[in-house]
């Protein structure tokens, strides 16, 4: 990150000490200038961060004290210009020890119920992350309980639907639905006779539901060793969100993929 400038970072209402020492440790590595908007009136920290933001003044955006949902409704409001793509959604970039590549998840912190138009948005959202992140052609799985399609188990059929779609896509290898255990090993593949290209090479994981996917997540920072940090995806400005919960190295990180996402958005208005 120090060989850019810091970037403006609009917090909205950031009172909670957490969030000050992560916004000042990101200050110390040079990544960030904090513009912090603070008020006792929720609603007027959210409308003065989001007008530093349409005016020019701010680069990026993170969640302090307020309600997820107060935040985003302002987010999707029309009237602020700041939506790019139809929905938003949140993804969590994942390392761990057991796996060669960095995984996605998602949407594990915005949308509680899925759609084939709204798997249209998650699909884009993720190829945003996956571009700062320099994979261009990345793998991604539709995942499900088992490969076989069940009308008893709906994501089965989404999942069925979405890869038809987009079977031709030459942006991305796409393949579902697929069980988590075949599209983290090949060996769970061969084992189960499952021809696939994406087994043990998976990027993006697109889970069946907002709480499997944020489960996920949630155990592979807490128990699985792994690193890692979230963003929310499609409005113009990556949307940066801390948890009370997250250790200081995760804050730090969920800054710096926003400021990664920023960085490369940058680079293609400027191409």
């Amino acid at each position: 990150m120090s060989c850019y400038e810091p970037v403006r970072l609009a917090v909205v209402n950031p009172q909670q000490k957490y969030i000050l020492q992560a916004l000042e440790k990101a200050e110390t590595k040079n990544w960030i200038k904090p513009l912090l908007f603070k008020n006792n009136n929720v609603e007027k920290a959210l409308s003065d961060s989001i007008a530093a933001v349409q005016n020019g003044k701010a680069d990026l955006l993170m969640k302090g004290n307020i309600d997820t949902a107060t935040l985003l409704k302002a987010i999707i409001n029309k009237r602020n210009g700041l939506l790019s793509n139809k929905f938003l959604s949140h993804i969590a970039v994942l390392e761990s020890p057991n796996y060669k590549r960095l995984m996605l998840t998602t949407d594990g912190g915005v949308n509680t119920t899925l759609s084939e138009n709204l798997l249209n948005s998650i699909i884009e959202n993720a190829l945003q992350v996956t571009h700062a992140l320099k994979n261009n052609k990345p793998n991604i799985a539709m995942l499900a309980l088992i490969e076989k399609v069940s009308e008893k188990l709906p994501e089965t059929v989404l999942a069925r639907k979405i890869v038809e779609r987009y079977k031709n896509d030459s942006r991305f290898i796409i393949e579902g639905p697929i069980a988590l255990d075949v599209a983290l090993s090949l060996t769970a593949a061969k084992a189960k006779k499952i021809s696939s290209r994406i087994a043990g090479k998976t990027d993006i994981f697109i889970g069946p539901n907002i709480t499997a996917t944020n489960f996920i997540s949630k155990m592979l920072l807490s128990v699985g060793n792994s690193k890692g940090g979230g963003i929310i995806i499609g409005a113009k400005i990556p949307i940066i969100l801390l948890s009370r919960s997250d250790t200081m190295e995760t804050k730090l990180n969920s800054i710096a993929l926003g400021l990664s996402i920023y960085h490369n958005q940058l680079r293609m208005r400027l191409s």
